[in-house]
């Protein structure tokens, strides 16, 4: 997969399941898709450590996908092209089944297993080499948006909510709904959750 025909898999994306023809898009923003593919190579390693970077490995995991239309609509909000990310976000959700907001603020080598019915909110920060599992929501909570370090693990159903950090290595256990800071290493479950070590 390359920046020069990224364009073009885009268009027929849009074309296929969009409901809106957007003439704002010119699917020829070469650098935009550079910048895009630079980071998402390292998403794609999460999940094909061995393999080159392929059209037809991409589009075997609906969860790739949606991370590089993720990755494309924060590179057009990073350049102040609002409007241009908001569709591809709107894309994103339409196909895949989940939502990545293009004000998160995600680091390289994200991976989403199953993915469906999880939300990354608006200005949400996740570090580095995330696994985040389906059903998973992470937004807003009096005002406050959650921070993730490197390396954390969040499994399904957990709901992790409002302006607190989880550490490097922390684990959020399935369906935990995450309130409070979580320590480097750490592991929270239950509702509310509760810190296990």
């Amino acid at each position: 997969m390359k920046s020069a025909t990224l364009g073009d898999e885009l268009k027929v994306l849009f074309q296929k399941y969009y409901l809106l023809e957007v003439p704002e898009i010119q699917f020829n923003d070469v650098e935009i898709y550079n910048e895009a593919l630079n980071v998402f190579h390292f998403d794609f390693k999460r999940y094909f450590p061995d393999a080159g970077l392929s059209k037809e490995k991409v589009y075997s995991r609906i969860e790739l996908v949606g991370i590089l239309l993720y990755r494309i609509s924060r590179a057009y909000y990073l350049k102040g092209e609002e409007n241009t990310a908001s569709h591809f976000c709107n894309l994103l959700r339409i196909i895949c089944g989940f939502e990545i907001y293009y004000s998160a603020e995600i680091g390289k080598g994200i991976k989403i297993n199953h993915g469906l019915g999880t939300v990354i909110g608006a200005r949400c920060k996740i570090g580095e080499n995330a696994l985040i599992h389906q059903n998973v929501t992470f937004g807003d909570r009096n005002g406050g948006r959650p921070v993730l370090m490197n390396n954390v693990t969040v499994y399904a159903g957990a709901k992790v909510l409002g302006g607190i950090t989880c550490g490097n290595n922390a684990v959020i256990a399935a369906n935990c709904v995450c309130i409070i800071d979580v320590p480097d290493n750490g592991l929270i479950a239950g509702v509310p959750g509760k810190l296990k070590k």
